[in-house]
């Protein structure tokens, strides 16, 4: 079984190669840090043939192919591709040796009520496009809007097991770039619709024109209706081009 309930057979890189030559065409891809209960880390596919035909395989890490172990850090470092994780896996996000968003950089007194976002403040937009999911709740950064005092980042949280997500606050959220300068972030009023969550968080000070990458890293996702928390981290770094 896969990650998301699917039925995933056992492959290998030889495997994927002949279904796409007999006609198979890959629709989804993810990495997920175990295949089964203490599985060792796999690339998932699903792939299409027809307008009815699916079918799933994984190529697990096993430890002695290279073209597999190569194959499947491909999938855990890459930014684009879905990950299911579990938490004791991941390192707790921390921060030493960063400079606090206040001694580097300017913060408005009534963050984040105080900041002003505009068409006229609007310096770029990033597609951002990454999910990290943890215990079933994925968590998926859309884009980041770069404006003249911070930026503003869209979300989408979906809780595969049907909860509302209404009640749902993001606790513990770091935004570091690769100057190791951290930023203040903040949840502003998100739009609740089933079980899935639209949202943005809010950031400051603007990020300088010469960071090439800013890793955003949720810590904990709060259930304030039923008082429930789930850990994470969910870390996502966003490769940012420098502007001009």
């Amino acid at each position: 079984m896969g990650t998301d309930g699917a039925a995933y057979e056992l492959a290998s890189l030889g495997d994927l190669v002949e279904l796409i030559v007999e006609g198979w065409t890959i629709s989804r891809m993810h990495y997920a840090d175990r295949s089964g209960p203490s599985g060792p880390p796999a690339a998932y596919f699903g792939l299409t043939r027809g307008p009815d035909e699916w079918r799933g395989v994984f190529i697990p890490d096993d430890g002695r192919a290279l073209s597999h172990r190569s194959l499947v850090g491909l999938f855990r470092e890459h930014p684009a591709i879905w990950k299911h994780r579990s938490p004791d896996t991941i390192a707790a996000p921390g921060a030493e040796g960063t400079v606090p968003a206040e001694e580097w950089g300017s913060v408005p007194d009534r963050f984040p009520d105080g900041m002003a976002f505009g068409p006229s403040t609007l310096r770029g937009v990033v597609r951002v496009a990454q999910v990290q999911s943890i215990a079933g709740l994925d968590i998926a950064l859309v884009a980041l809007e770069r404006h003249d005092s911070g930026a503003r980042l869209q979300y989408m949280c979906h809780a595969s097991d049907q909860r509302t997500r209404a009640e749902m606050v993001m606790l513990d959220v770091i935004a570091v770039d690769d100057a190791g300068r951290m930023y203040r972030v903040a949840c502003a009023p998100s739009a609740p619709v089933g079980n899935r969550l639209d949202g943005t968080l809010v950031i400051a000070p603007p990020i300088p024109a010469d960071v090439r990458r800013l890793t955003v890293t949720v810590g904990t996702v709060l259930d304030a209706s039923e008082g429930r928390q789930t850990s994470g981290p969910w870390v996502f770094p966003i490769p940012l081009a420098p502007r001009e």
